[in-house]
């Protein structure tokens, strides 16, 4: 039978090995999670202007819809909210139209991102329609 001292420092030699174990464990953890942060800091931001664009286009169609807004006004102030979020679109890509009796405020863009060296290209294609009365 071994003695209790024997088996206590067999015990505490595997504990030390295995603490070194777990910090590097935690470490690649760290690396990871801080890796998906950085992605995130370079992805999100597109994305949050696009959702803000996009409801700028649902507002505009609903008072161009119920005529309380020229086609020149509401292409002026989505202008106004792409030049506010520094999206790099040329005036000329705002559409505003009548579809039948469908009022339509669009915008198609694309934004490249770079991450980790790696160019992406974000397509987004922001509208809002609306019926016109």
């Amino acid at each position: 039978m071994p003695q209790l001292s024997t088996v206590r420092a067999e015990a505490g030699s595997r504990a030390g090995s295995e603490r070194g174990e777990g910090h590097f464990k935690l470490l690649v953890v760290l690396v990871i999670f801080g890796l998906i942060g950085y992605a995130g800091f370079k992805i999100v931001p597109p994305d949050v202007n696009n959702y803000q664009l996009q409801d700028t286009c649902e507002s505009e169609s609903r008072l161009f819809a119920a005529h309380q807004k020229s086609d020149q006004k509401v292409k002026d102030s989505v202008w106004a909210e792409i030049q506010s979020l520094s999206i790099p679109i040329p005036q000329d890509a705002i559409r505003v139209e009548v579809i039948g009796k469908t009022a339509r405020v669009s915008v198609e863009y694309a934004v490249t991102v770079n991450v980790f060296g790696i160019e992406y290209t974000m397509n987004f294609h922001p509208s809002g329609e609306s019926p016109v009365f």
